[in-house]
């Protein structure tokens, strides 16, 4: 356990300054999945940075999930038959909602960390065990975190870890280089790729230094590295959902500051609902009592 101590005395809503704000961090792990806690309380939201509440505490990613881990999870729920392998093609049934019918939908696009091996096999590469996944769709996303008990956050879960009670651009504070975070041309030491996750932590890597790029409540990569999938819809009548972030490989600092938020262009040609961009990844979120 790390406490942050930042002041004392902030009971308002209206407490819109860090020097202001206690945090305390708390780490735990769930099925091989670190996670900090956040209890209840107020938080800044969206650009104008309005003050809300989330009133009820719950633990979230500390990290991005990884290729390591969703491979495991892949091997584990392909056994158990909740994953079947199609063409060449890695599907997941989900039961549905009120906008999305029930259907076999794409768990994740195959790429160089997660593949299909000679003997159509799942295999992993070991050199980007520790990246974050990327490729998933929002519907592999939400089979992970079904099968371990978890669930995707939802906005204002997301954006309460990131930044807490403070209007601040990014979740670290309110400046950007390659040395926070990893996005579209940042030349890290890992350029066009991902970077391990929690690699931007204040400390020298080779001979690349980094800074601290964690949130307030000590979650990393919550700008840059993969783009994460919310439990939220971008709009109440459609199917698609939203992301948080930023991505390593189409996002520029502006569009990873913390109250941004994109989806698929829901009106355009009606994309299939199981479409994700090659950065698409996610963080989990576990709810709890007290």
């Amino acid at each position: 356990m790390l406490v942050i101590l930042m002041c004392i005395g902030c009971i308002s809503k209206d407490c819109d300054c860090q020097k202001y704000i206690s945090y305390t961090i708390i780490d735990t792990t769930i099925a091989n999945v670190d996670l900090v806690r956040v209890n209840a309380g107020w938080y800044k939201s969206g650009l104008n940075c309005e003050t809300k509440l989330v009133d009820y505490n719950y633990w979230i990613g500390k990290y991005e999930i990884t290729n390591k881990q969703f491979f495991d999870f892949l091997t584990i729920a392909t056994q158990q038959k909740k994953i079947v392998l199609s063409q060449n093609k890695i599907l997941c049934y989900y039961e549905g909602n009120e906008s999305i019918k029930p259907d076999s939908f794409i768990v994740k696009y195959l790429d160089y960390a997660i593949y299909l091996n000679s003997s159509n096999q799942i295999t992993l590469n070991n050199q980007y065990a520790n990246h974050p996944v990327i490729g998933v769709s929002w519907f592999g996303a939400k089979a992970f975190c079904s099968f371990y008990g978890f669930d995707l956050p939802k906005i204002s879960e997301w954006e309460k870890a990131a930044r807490g009670n403070n209007c601040t651009r990014f979740p670290w504070g309110n400046e950007i280089d390659n040395t926070y975070a990893n996005f579209f041309n940042s030349n890290d030491p890992y350029e066009p790729l991902t970077t391990p996750v929690g690699f931007y932590d204040g400390k020298q890597k080779e001979n690349f230094n980094t800074k601290n790029g964690a949130s307030v409540y000590g979650c990393y990569d919550m700008a840059g590295n993969a783009w994460e999938w919310t439990n939220d819809k971008f709009e109440k009548t459609s199917g698609y959902y939203c992301g948080k972030g930023g991505g390593f490989n189409l996002h520029t600092p502006a569009s990873m500051q913390v109250y941004y938020i994109s989806t698929f262009r829901v009106k355009e040609n009606n994309p299939p609902l199981d479409r994700t961009h090659l950065s698409d990844g996610f963080r989990v979120v576990k709810h709890i009592k007290n």
